[in-house]
């Protein structure tokens, strides 16, 4: 019996995967007012990685990037991210990690 046990361990730690898996920091909103300018906060709408929607016009998930640079040259300073209801949980990550690439100060997830 313990010889079946010893068998079915090694089998199963052979046939398992070891991922490293990668951390994304994410910290929550605070309560309170919104404080500073509106300008200086850009919505971005998830809704797939091929609807994408930055202050109400449309990119692609390889334009997002491009797009908040643009913003960001123009005073925007922080994001609000925004999943629709059938995003995926993977493209939200995409999503955030893209958004740590540019110089945004912070970005916020909302339901």
């Amino acid at each position: 019996m313990i010889d079946v046990v010893f068998l079915l361990l090694i089998f199963f730690m052979l046939a398992s995967t070891f991922l490293k898996f990668s951390a994304l920091p994410v910290s929550g909103a605070r309560g309170g007012g919104v404080s500073g300018n509106l300008s200086e906060i850009a919505l971005i709408q998830l809704r797939g990685l091929d609807d994408i929607r930055v202050n109400n016009v449309g990119v692609r998930l390889d334009g997002l990037q491009d797009r908040i640079a643009a913003l960001v040259e123009k005073g925007v300073t922080r994001a609000v991210l925004q999943p629709a209801e059938g995003a995926k949980v993977q493209d939200l990550v995409k999503a955030l990690e893209i958004t740590r690439k540019t110089a945004l100060k912070s970005v916020v997830v909302v339901r």
